[in-house]
């Protein structure tokens, strides 16, 4: 055998045998696991005057006037039933004045009589409201608006400006009051049968933690 021979078949050996080291070396190694993790929500809930998940209140006035009864008022207890805090607003929803027909007396003054329908009444804008709120120091008043149909956004655009942020902590509550009137000597007969509706509309939003 020459020496080139000798020196491949030594260097082949020392391949198998470093081939064989590297297939049968173990890495220590460990494993640790977790116990059971949970993730659970939390919960945001709102109850109006205790009605909880349903239109909390209706009230319907007709005659007004007849009983000399012009004004009133209306106290809601809105209480976080869940379990995070969150941020009140009301807003105003679905305002419509309707005329309701004319009589004599009322189409003399009433330029809307020849096309009497919802948006041609004039009470709402005969009818002064105002919002307070109370959250446990008093009320105080956030929103001053009457009823015409043009006024709708100012109940929410108030209540923000006025309000600024109501936050109710989970499990506590805010008392909101809404009252009304009529002033005798700013209408006539142009308000004669008609009527008015409306909804206030209650949101409570989470109130997201600032990083």
């Amino acid at each position: 055998m020459n020496n080139k021979k000798v020196l491949l078949a030594i260097l082949g050996v020392g391949a198998v045998a470093g081939g064989g080291t590297l297939a049968t070396r173990a890495l220590f190694s460990d494993v640790e696991q977790s116990g059971s993790n949970v993730f659970t929500a939390g919960t945001l809930n709102m109850t109006v005057g205790g009605a909880d998940g349903t239109a909390f209140e209706s009230f319907n006035f007709t005659n007004l006037g007849v009983d000399g009864q012009v004004s009133g008022g209306k106290t809601w207890t809105i209480v976080n039933t869940g379990s995070v805090p969150g941020n009140l607003t009301i807003s105003m929803n679905n305002l419509v004045n309707n005329d309701n027909g004319c009589n004599e007396p009322e189409a003399i003054v009433d330029t809307t009589c020849a096309n009497p329908g919802p948006g041609e009444g004039e009470l709402g804008a005969a009818t002064t409201t105002t919002i307070l709120l109370d959250r446990g120091v008093g009320d105080v008043q956030v929103v001053s608006s009457n009823l015409a149909t043009a006024s709708q956004a100012l109940y929410a655009s108030q209540w923000v400006t006025s309000a600024g942020v109501v936050t109710i902590p989970a499990g506590e509550s805010v008392d909101v009051t809404m009252t009304w009137a009529t002033n005798p000597n700013t209408y006539g007969n142009e308000i004669q049968s008609d009527g008015l509706t409306f909804q206030l509309q209650y949101d409570l939003v989470q109130v997201v933690p600032s990083v």
